[in-house]
């Protein structure tokens, strides 16, 4: 039953990677904007210089993040990683007791890093996207971590969690 299961998800991976593949190599990105929006409140009219080296620095970083095939790669490396910790978590006998222990906690950390980070992420690009300037878009980020942190002792009081 668990071979069924296993192959199953494997068929299922599959697809979703030749769907990511076949998706990215159409050239949907590749369209040009006729008018750029000027961005409202909170900015300043003057630091035409800070958005250009913004926009056009073209460091490698920036331009793999933009990359859609790198990005498919990382979250497919990323889940892979979580899998195997997955399997170490709730493996046999064949997996030494140590190994075992240590993968939940290590499961526990890397989900809850990766919902920080999106949620901080997230909403820092949301509010750059917006026109606001980069120490209130992080700002902003934190303010929602706070908000985070505040209901998860809410939850723990109330003995939700």
């Amino acid at each position: 039953m668990a071979q069924t299961g296993l192959f199953l998800g494997f068929v299922l991976g599959v697809a979703l990677l030749a769907l990511t593949v076949f998706l990215t190599g159409r050239g949907w990105r590749q369209y040009s904007v006729t008018s750029v929006p000027t961005p409202t409140g909170g900015g300043s009219s003057g630091n035409a210089d800070e958005s250009e080296r913004e926009r056009g620095s073209g460091t490698a970083a920036r331009r793999w993040a933009d990359d859609p095939t790198v990005l498919s790669l990382v979250f497919l490396l990323a889940a892979l990683g979580f899998g195997a910790v997955a399997v170490l978590f709730v493996g046999g006998s064949t997996i030494p007791e140590g190994v075992s222990d240590a993968a939940g906690p290590v499961l526990v950390a890397g989900t809850l890093t990766v919902v920080v980070t999106y949620l901080f992420y997230g909403t820092y690009h949301a509010a750059r996207g917006r026109g606001l300037e980069r120490s209130q878009a992080a700002l902003l980020g934190s303010w929602v971590l706070g908000l985070l942190f505040v209901v998860g002792v809410a939850l723990r009081l109330v003995g939700l969690l």
